[in-house]
């Protein structure tokens, strides 16, 4: 197995806007593996260094430590592979994740399928896209939405954290100018304290929305979820099976 990498510069068209900043662009890693004239890629892509445990110049960092200590190995046995990953760099799974993609790529094409079926199968032959709405006043936020409905997109993704006062007016604002089969997030990118968000879930309860990953915390999001009525979305707190 040989390993290689080429950053990737992009620049967002629109700059989005979240609790945690702005994000202009983001540098990816480009990860190839090549193993027996097969060659698999993957990738890994930080936004920035505020927002996860991840950025950018820490996968090159890791990329350099890992890389020459699993070279020769057979990328198809990944448990062995992910295994030895994990043996010989404790945590960054951000570091190895690209290495990981790269060669589940290269079981698709030495098993002649894509790597879904290997990962257990499609449950449906179309997934609909969501249009992530970045932090801005309320009445332009809602103008936003009303600009890509009418581009054809029914579920958005509303960029909130901010003040509660706001962020309240944010939602009623978007959710009014949609038509009840549309879905509405009100993602606050870990932005709320629990204070603001048991505010938040009690002022928007009569809405059809999901609130995601309001708090830092899982035990934060846990401990306010049981006041809530409207179902909820956690990402940046799920870090593993467990």
């Amino acid at each position: 197995m040989e390993i290689s990498l080429a950053p990737l510069n992009l620049t967002k068209r629109v700059p989005l806007r979240i609790s945690r900043g702005t994000m202009a662009g983001s540098t990816n890693a480009i990860v190839k593996v090549t193993h027996d004239g097969i060659t698999g890629y993957g990738e890994c892509c930080p936004l920035g260094s505020a927002y996860l445990p991840a950025y950018a110049a820490g996968v090159r960092a890791g990329l350099q430590e890992i890389g020459p200590k699993v070279i020769g190995m057979d990328p198809t046995d990944l448990g062995v592979l992910n295994r030895h990953m994990d043996s010989v760099l404790r945590g960054h799974p951000y570091v190895k994740a690209p290495i990981d993609v790269a060669c589940w790529d290269i079981l698709g094409k030495v098993a002649g399928l894509p790597v879904y079926k290997l990962l257990g199968g499609a449950e449906q032959a179309e997934i609909d896209l969501y249009r992530a709405i970045s932090q801005v006043p309320p009445k332009q936020m809602a103008e936003n939405v009303a600009g890509y409905k009418r581009e054809g997109y029914r579920k958005f993704q509303l960029k909130v954290g901010g003040d509660a006062n706001e962020d309240i007016a944010r939602i009623r604002a978007c959710r009014e100018i949609l038509d009840p089969s549309d879905t509405l997030v009100a993602d606050a990118n870990t932005g709320w304290t629990m204070a603001e968000t048991a505010r938040i879930i009690a002022a928007t309860a009569d809405l059809d929305i999901y609130i995601e990953q309001p708090c830092p915390t899982y035990e934060e999001c846990l401990s306010v979820r049981r006041r809530a009525i409207r179902p909820w979305v956690l990402d940046e707190v799920i870090t593993g099976l467990d």
